[in-house]
């Protein structure tokens, strides 16, 4: 387990509040050495714990392409192991049609099964049954085997709430960023 130091605690909140925020703007707002901001970001991206994306809401409060999201619980048969799955899932790119529906994709465990739980969203709940059931259930099938899944969940998503522990796009995110004056006890960084 690694342990975040203070300073690096400090300069993590800068970034979960402005991901764009440069090291001389992170040494102002916290009065730590702009070249141990520097070293130090570069250091926690290196050892892989920063990540940096771009999230575009195409939901019916940001773009309006997409109005309707799954997620989807897939179960798979007893004996299918993650590291089976991984590799198998390694050897196939995902299709255009996936990289624009699949939101979130993770891969867990549920009752001693292997699971694979993955948001679809579309302009449409029955589009997203006809993404699920034309690309995505037969590339399973085809990467896992004909029997690998034994049962599919669905629940349909509508409103945003927390995401990625810190942002809430109803309380505290404006101008793509989290709120100028939000405060930093209310930032999770652990």
């Amino acid at each position: 387990m690694r342990k975040i130091d203070k300073q690096e605690e400090i300069i993590i909140k800068e970034l979960i509040k402005n991901p764009r925020i440069s090291d001389n703007q992170i040494s102002k707002n916290t009065n730590v050495p702009v070249k141990t901001v520097n070293r130090k970001r570069k250091k926690l991206e290196k050892e892989g714990l920063l990540y940096y994306f771009t999230y575009l809401n195409n939901g019916p409060h940001g773009t309006g392409s997409f109005t309707a999201k799954q997620q989807y619980i897939i179960t798979f048969k007893s004996g299918m192991t993650r590291k089976q799955m991984i590799e198998a899932m390694k050897k196939e790119s995902p299709t255009k049609i996936e990289l624009k529906h699949i939101a979130e994709c993770s891969l867990g465990e549920r009752d001693g099964h292997a699971i694979i739980a993955m948001i679809i969203e579309s302009r449409l709940i029955s589009d997203i049954i006809e993404i699920f059931n034309a690309e995505i259930s037969p590339k399973f099938k085809r990467l896992f085997g004909e029997d690998a899944i034994i049962k599919i969940e669905v629940l349909t998503l509508n409103v945003p709430i927390v995401m990625l522990h810190n942002y809430m796009p109803l309380t505290n995110i404006y101008n793509g960023k989290i709120k100028e004056g939000w405060p930093d006890d209310l930032i999770f960084v652990d």
